[in-house]
């Protein structure tokens, strides 16, 4: 929280920018407008155990006799007479009248306002980004709005109905440009949060989405999408057309749920599919089996997991490899893993994703075999069930520890607008802030566009020598992102998690130099960290992306760690391709990355973090 003198020159200024932008124009009378097709989320209160003021309960009187604007001034003051989580929630109170009034330019302030001041509150965060992305729409401004509603998607604390409206307009926004394919995944995703008659809506949206597209892009689709439920929908609208007759309609559906078991219960129809038995009848016996998402996103990036664990077994001479490819429904997933028991796998790889984590976790049985989950989902704790993280995030705490522990004390953020620059920087305030460092301050930005006003004067002060930038970028935008931030400010250190993600640098590297980053000594050197793999692996994925590459990497380390926890050999280190990988308390496989800088076009390795100053 900002000292209290400074903050109340941050409030008289929201105030005057309030005022300028017309905040007080006809505010003495209600706003009788209709409410928004999209709703904001219901008002956050305030602490009860906090007595309002009489400026707060004027304004809470104002808003409920449709006084908007005027409310919105006496929360921006109540704010001001205000400290600590009340102002927060003050202000957010002023943001949410003001949208109200149909003033979104204020509206995007004032949330700015408390993105700024409040890390913590998913609650107050969530809130924040719809009425900006709100805002954003009611402008124009549909990239931004865009960014916004993804960014309130990642936050785990975001309400229900909320997430379903984000969803269904994020729907709206894509299907609008042209991208009907991602819009109906919304739908389609968004439908388990909903009930009643805004379920029966939302499947009009998706019949008529679905109605509106002609055979040949529907059986497009088909092939495209890896959602089960999205096939299933798809295969419905098909079957439909060409099966005139409701008899001959049932059957045709029957027939294809029969002949694609596994998908997920949906209720566009009185039909059910069944969960029943997909695993191939090969035997798994002493297997090492990655039981990994067959499906959607990660679908590729799975096959470079088990190429890497296959290649691994290869050169080390070890189990088989078997891969247990799950379709993107938990309880499946579970199925597959007593399958695979049954069979005989030794150990298992994966699962990867949150929700396959906590199916596989709640039928497993101390005495079945051992798991490598590929993410950490909190309150999974089992003996026998062991963690590593492939994500970015890991990176991010990493360079939190590693920073503080090397004397930095103050981080300035800039991460870009959508949800996975979101959780990134929200892990790394998280650690920061837990070690006692201090958030100089946070700032979004859009890929490929030049900064906003907010990420320029994030660094228009002096930073002290104990300062850095914590910049969430890929290498794809980190040429243009660095050199923005040069532009504004000459000297102070960027640290970015990952930021070479894929196999080589990017095209242009002149604005990368003197930027430190964190990545793996796969990426740094791929031949020096074990050529033998790299040989065989360019041939299993000759066009690999760089994201599989990166993946290939973490194959290779977690089978050597899966033959590890076979011989119930825990102590010492792995000296692996993605990094120094060693067991901590709680199951936890931690994997220490390597330091490295860019200078002139070239990666240097570094023993450490550059201590500050230097």
């Amino acid at each position: 929280m900002m000292p209290p003198a400074a903050l109340k020159t941050s409030l008289r200024l929201l105030m005057t920018l309030a005022l300028a932008t017309g905040l007080s124009a006809c505010a003495s009378m209600p706003q009788k407008t209709p409410p928004p097709s999209n709703p904001a989320p219901t008002s956050v209160e305030t602490p009860t155990s906090t007595p309002e003021t009489l400026t707060a309960q004027r304004a809470g009187r104002l808003a409920a006799t449709g006084h908007n604007l005027e409310a919105a001034k006496d929360y921006i003051r109540a704010a001001a007479e205000a400290r600590g989580q009340t102002q927060v929630h003050y202000l957010m109170e002023a943001a949410q009248a003001s949208l109200k009034g149909r003033k979104p330019q204020v509206a995007i302030l004032l949330a700015n306002e408390v993105l700024r001041l409040q890390h913590d509150d998913a609650a107050l965060r969530s809130a924040a980004l719809w009425v900006r992305a709100q805002g954003f729409m009611d402008q124009g401004q549909t990239p931004s709005a865009k960014g916004n509603l993804e960014e309130l998607l990642a936050i785990s604390g975001t309400p229900q109905e909320v997430r379903a409206q984000a969803m269904g307009t994020l729907a709206t926004l894509y299907t609008q440009e042209g991208h009907e394919l991602t819009a109906l995944n919304f739908l389609i995703e968004g439908d388990s949060l909903l009930s009643g008659r805004d379920i029966a809506e939302n499947h009009r949206r998706i019949r008529a989405l679905l109605d509106s597209q002609p055979t040949a892009k529907l059986q497009n689709w088909q092939g495209r999408s890896g959602n089960p439920l999205v096939q299933e929908w798809l295969a419905v609208a098909l079957i439909t057309r060409q099966n005139p007759d409701p008899q001959q309609r049932q059957a045709a559906i029957s027939a294809w749920l029969t002949a694609h078991p596994g998908h997920p219960l949906i209720n566009f129809s009185d039909h059910r599919a069944a969960i029943t038995d997909t695993s191939t009848p090969n035997p798994a016996l002493g297997s090492i089996c990655a039981l990994l998402p067959s499906s959607g996103p990660y679908a590729l990036l799975s096959q470079a997991i088990t190429a890497g664990m296959k290649t691994a077994a290869q050169l080390q001479s070890g189990p088989a490899v078997r891969a247990l490819r799950t379709t993107g429904n938990p309880s499946y997933t579970a199925v597959l893993f007593k399958r695979g028991i049954k069979e005989g796998c030794r150990a298992f790889v994966g699962p990867w994703l949150p929700q396959d984590i906590n199916a596989v976790a709640a039928v497993r049985k101390p005495s079945d075999p051992p798991i490598i989950a590929l993410g950490v989902v909190p309150g999974v704790q089992q003996s026998g069930l062991y963690t590593l993280s492939l994500s970015r995030d890991v990176a991010a705490q990493q360079i939190a520890v590693q920073s503080y522990g090397a004397g930095y004390r103050r981080a300035y953020v800039l991460y870009p607008q959508d949800s996975s620059g979101a959780a990134i920087q929200a892990d790394f305030i998280a650690t920061w802030r837990k070690l006692g460092g201090e958030v100089g301050g946070v700032a979004t930005y859009l890929p490929g566009h030049t900064f906003t006003d907010e990420a320029r004067q994030l660094l228009n002060g002096s930073p002290g020598q104990d300062s850095f930038v914590f910049l969430v970028t890929n290498a794809k935008n980190a040429n243009a992102a660095v050199s923005s931030i040069r532009l504004v400010n000459k000297r102070v250190p960027i640290f970015s998690p990952a930021l070479l993600h894929g196999a080589a640098l990017p095209s242009d590297t002149r604005g990368l130099s003197g930027i430190e980053s964190v990545d793996m000594p796969w990426i740094i050197n791929s031949g020096q960290s074990w050529p033998q793999a790299v040989q065989l692996l360019r041939t299993t994925l000759p066009n690999a992306s760089d994201a599989q590459w990166r993946m290939a990497a973490f194959g290779l380390d977690t089978y050597r760690m899966a033959e590890r926890v076979l011989d119930k050999d825990m102590t010492g280190s792995l000296a692996g391709a993605t990094g120094i990988l060693h067991f901590v308390t709680r199951n936890q496989i931690i994997r220490d990355m390597e330091w490295m800088e860019v200078e002139n076009g070239r990666i240097v390795p570094l023993p450490g973090v550059p201590k500050p100053g230097t």
